[in-house]
């Protein structure tokens, strides 16, 4: 049985539950994070919100820098590829003495929180990303305020709102993400995107195929859809294959893709025809043989 079909049949109603919340360090551990001590209601709804979420998740999915969930899948990939989840990890499972208890300056700042689910020596972690009315400059310009007995009334008591979901899942060596966004948010993904642009920009490999890499550089720039891509690009690497520009030419010249070549057969981009060469250097412009139409995909799987 896959670790899927073990994350979905975990026994959440009898298990135990433990809440951290975590901010993140610029320590080499990564994150802080502090145990928040939970009442029996509090443990309830958790599991309540884990066991509807995890019922609603029937597909799995490979990750990618750029596949998408829908309503019912998330996307899988082994723990060992996320090096800010295992020292996200490393601090919640350090020895309890090791980690102090929240103080209300350690939850108004939180960066996200994590609920601990464990029964019979296995445990699921499932984590969320706090909302904005947690962090402290938010919450010093709102009014406290509870209904009841037909009036409102303000209260010094400090509340904080918890999400009906949460946006990713550990389970044994496998991390299912529910929402990516948030993922790659609370691990730092996007810097790691950065970095791999970086390192493609002085790729030889990369840049001889090109006259000039500015207009790329400038299409792409720090957005973070355009980062990913460029992650995907470099894995595939389709740039390495032998014959790669000449190809190019050939069906940009038979399928009308209005890109342009120097004498030496290397590309010469432009802010015209940025996007295009993101398509192709991804293998996402394709052509159907059934209406003779060539598309532009935002993934492809191979048949």
């Amino acid at each position: 049985m896959t670790d899927f079909s073990n994350w979905r049949r975990f026994d959440y109603a009898n298990s135990s539950v433990q809440l951290w919340v975590f901010k993140k360090s610029t320590t080499e551990s990564k994150f802080r994070a502090w145990h928040v001590r939970t009442d029996e209601d509090i443990e309830r709804l958790f599991r309540d919100t884990i066991i509807e979420q995890v019922r609603s998740i029937t597909e799995e999915r490979d990750y990618s820098p750029i596949s998408q969930t829908n309503e019912s899948s998330c996307l899988k990939h082994s723990l060992e590829d996320s090096e800010g989840l295992i020292a996200l990890l490393n601090v919640v499972d350090a020895p309890e003495a090791e980690n102090t208890d929240v103080l209300l300056k350690h939850l108004k700042g939180a960066a996200g929180y994590l609920v601990k689910f464990q029964h019979s020596n296995r445990v699921v972690y499932a984590v969320r990303k706090t909302a904005p009315t947690w962090k402290a400059t938010v919450r010093n310009s709102m009014i406290n305020a509870i209904f009841n007995n037909g009036e409102l009334s303000a209260t010094p008591n400090e509340t904080f709102s918890f999400d009906s979901f949460f946006d990713f899942y550990c389970f044994n060596d496998t991390v299912f993400v529910k929402t990516k966004r948030a993922y790659e948010s609370i691990l730092s993904e996007k810097k790691i995107y950065q970095k791999n642009f970086d390192d493609l920009l002085v790729d030889q490999n990369f840049t001889t195929i090109f006259t000039n890499m500015q207009p790329l550089r400038d299409y792409v720039g720090s957005n973070a859809m355009q980062l990913r891509r460029i992650s995907v690009i470099q894995q595939r690497a389709l740039y390495l294959r032998p014959g790669f520009s000449q190809r190019v030419q050939q069906v940009n010249s038979r399928r009308n893709f209005g890109l342009n070549f120097d004498q030496n057969g290397k590309i010469i981009p432009c802010d015209i025809t940025a996007k295009t060469i993101m398509q192709i250097l991804l293998d996402h412009r394709l052509f159907s043989e059934i209406t003779d139409t060539t598309y532009d995909v935002p993934d492809a799987e191979a048949v």
